[in-house]
C-alpha cells in the first residue's frame, strides 16, 4: 500500500473518531439540555397551579356583588349613562364569574314570609298596615350552590 492510501484511512478513522466523540457528546449535552429545560419547565409552571376559589370566597363574593347591585341601584339615576353601562357591565362579569362557579343568590325583599323559610331573623317590626308578614328588607342575600342552599339570607320582617 502506498502512502496516499495510509493517509486515507487515517483520515477517515480519525474522522469517525471525531464524529462518534462529536455524537456522545452532544447526546450527553442533549440529555443535559433535556434535564436543564424539564428542570425549567417545572419550575415555571408550578407558578401558573390553577388556584380555585374555597367556598367561603365563592359566597363573600356573591355577598358583595349583591351589595354593589343593590348601591348602584340606588344612584344609578345620579349616573351618566355611560357610567351606568360601566357599572351594569362590571357587574354582569361578576355575576357570569359567579354563574361560572355554579352559585347564585337570592334577595327576600317585599315577598311574603313564613316560618318555613330558611332565614336568618334578623328583627321582626309590627307594623298595623300590613295585612301578612312580609320580609320588609334583606340585609344578605341567601347563597346558593348547583341549587343548595349553602348560606341563609339575614332579613328583617315585618309583621302585623
Amino acid at each position: 500500500m502506498n502512502i496516499t492510501a495510509w493517509l486515507s484511512i487515517v483520515i477517515i478513522v480519525l474522522v469517525t473518531a471525531l464524529l462518534l466523540f462529536a455524537m456522545s457528546v452532544t447526546k450527553k449535552q442533549s440529555k443535559r439540555f433535556v434535564l436543564m429545560y424539564k428542570h425549567i419547565s417545572d419550575s415555571v409552571q408550578s407558578k401558573f397551579i390553577e388556584i380555585t376559589p374555597t367556598t367561603q370566597s365563592l359566597v363573600e363574593a356573591a355577598i358583595e356583588v349583591w351589595r354593589l347591585e343593590k348601591r348602584v341601584n340606588k344612584v344609578s339615576g345620579d349616573l351618566s349613562e355611560d357610567q351606568n353601562k360601566a357599572f351594569e357591565n362590571s357587574i354582569s362579569k361578576l355575576k357570569r364569574f359567579l354563574d361560572k362557579n355554579d352559585i347564585t343568590f337570592a334577595d327576600y325583599a317585599d315577598q311574603k314570609y313564613n316560618e318555613g323559610l330558611s332565614l336568618d331573623v334578623l328583627s321582626i317590626e309590627k307594623d298595623k298596615s300590613v295585612s301578612e308578614s312580609i320580609i320588609k328588607e334583606t340585609h344578605e342575600p341567601a347563597v346558593f350552590h348547583k341549587g343548595q342552599l349553602i348560606k341563609k339570607a339575614k332579613v328583617v320582617v315585618l309583621e302585623k
